[in-house]
């Protein structure tokens, strides 16, 4: 029986090896992605850079770039032959702080495609539409084509319906499909390297749909806003690090996706039941032997002025869509995502047994999590010490920890106005319907 013990003792330790082992991974493949002339080796799909894209184009702390504006050829060249027609979609919904500057923000972006912008607003009374209209007549007067579309979206998911109904009333002929959320600040986003990969010819293949992983970088304005940086670019949960973690990902915040590839797997309109469209998208676009990728850019996003049950409840939502539509990965917040006060509390409980092992693990468990919030801290731009990424893997871990809780305590969300359930497949339905 002491044997037992003090095996079970030891049990600590290995799940913070474990945890450290990941972490370090984690890290290694976000830094060979991230880093200034690593050269691209073509496994796009393991957070390799794609294309050989330059990995300085879209620098980390949100500096403006050197180059062309969007549908504008880099160094006053023509497009190349066969240059990409690309659609960009932004979904709105009701009036948000900068809402007409990441609205305009199109016209600073590196893209060397031709450019045509749709901004989506559901009905004439949204509160989206004054800035809407304003963007789309700064985008005009700097030579894009932009346009505000009245979409009166089907489905639950406003989001995809909106996409849904612009793509289906487009008139001109287009390649990609690039859909940025409205709080994305595009400018002197390199958006060649998010739609570079998907043109024909693209080396090693071209992918079929290639997305950034968003970073918050608006100042905090509320708890709800430190807590929500500090998971986002604070924690192993930052999708810079994630991506080289989960090749099957594809987060919607920014992302492009090639008109064929988008038509074959049921378009949108295919979409507008599930709770993580994104998600969803992915995993139609692979089941066809299709391609997804990140890029070796972030998607900047200024929101902020949110409490801190709002940013709870957000990553509840994103919690239940993997419970609903990848639940084999449901394990992975307690076991890598929060698992430090975890692994802190269960030496806790072996150090009576085996002072030695639960003293290591816990130190390990505090110092690969404390290294995992300042690398991700630094790739969102976030210069923060010690001192700060130590309380935010302290915030990070407490606000995914409660939304892992309330994500698997009820299968009911509160979605903006409406109340629904998440079945298994990750459909929506009204909530008592």
């Amino acid at each position: 029986m002491s044997a037992l013990l003090d095996a079970a003792a030891c049990l600590p330790l290995a799940w913070a090896f474990a945890v450290a082992s990941v972490s370090a991974e984690a890290i290694r493949r976000a830094s060979r992605r991230l880093s200034p002339g690593a050269p691209g080796s073509g496994a796009p799909l393991d957070g390799a850079p794609l294309d050989g894209a330059p990995l300085d184009g879209a620098p980390l702390d949100g500096a403006p770039l050197d180059g062309a504006s969007a549908g504008m050829p880099s160094s006053g060249e023509a497009p190349a032959p066969g240059a990409l027609r690309v659609l960009v979609v932004r979904p709105l919904a009701g009036h948000e702080p900068h809402l007409e500057r990441t609205l305009g923000s199109l016209a600073g972006a590196r893209l060397s495609a031709a450019v045509r912008c749709v901004l989506a607003v559901a009905d004439a009374g949204d509160g989206a539409l004054p800035a809407a209209s304003a963007a789309a007549a700064a985008l005009r007067a700097a030579g894009i084509p932009a346009e505000v579309a009245l979409t009166a979206p089907a489905g639950p998911n406003r989001k995809a319906g909106q996409i849904a109904a612009v793509i289906a009333r487009e008139p001109a002929p287009f390649d990609v499909v690039l859909v940025a959320d409205s709080d994305v600040d595009l400018d002197g986003v390199d958006l060649d390297a998010l739609v570079g990969p998907l043109r024909d010819g693209a080396r090693p293949a071209p992918l079929d749909a290639v997305w950034a992983p968003p970073v918050e970088v608006a100042p905090a304005r509320s708890l709800g806003d430190r807590a929500s940086a500090a998971v986002l670019g604070g924690s192993l949960h930052a999708f810079p690090l994630l991506a080289g973690l989960d090749p099957r990902g594809l987060v919607g915040k920014l992302f492009a996706v090639r008109a064929a590839s988008l038509a074959g797997a049921g378009g949108f309109a295919a979409l507008t039941a599930y709770l993580g469209e994104d998600m969803e998208l992915s995993r139609r676009l692979l089941a066809r032997r299709g391609a997804v990728g990140a890029a070796p850019i972030v998607a900047p996003s200024l929101a902020s002025g949110r409490p801190l049950r709002y940013v709870i409840a957000r990553y509840a939502r994103w919690i239940t869509v993997i419970r609903a539509q990848r639940p084999a990965l449901l394990a992975s917040y307690p076991a890598l995502f929060f698992a430090t006060p975890l692994i802190v509390a269960l030496a806790a409980l072996a150090a009576p047994i085996a002072p030695a092992p639960a003293a290591a693990a816990a130190a390990l468990a505090v110092a690969s999590r404390v290294a995992v919030a300042a690398l991700a801290s630094r790739m969102a731009g976030r210069r923060a010490r010690l001192l700060d990424a130590a309380a935010d893997a302290c915030l990070a871990d407490l606000v995914l920890g409660a939304a892992f809780v309330r994500a698997l305590s009820t299968r009911t969300i509160l979605w903006r106005t409406s109340r629904f359930t998440i079945d298994r497949r990750g459909v929506l339905r009204e909530a008592g319907a």
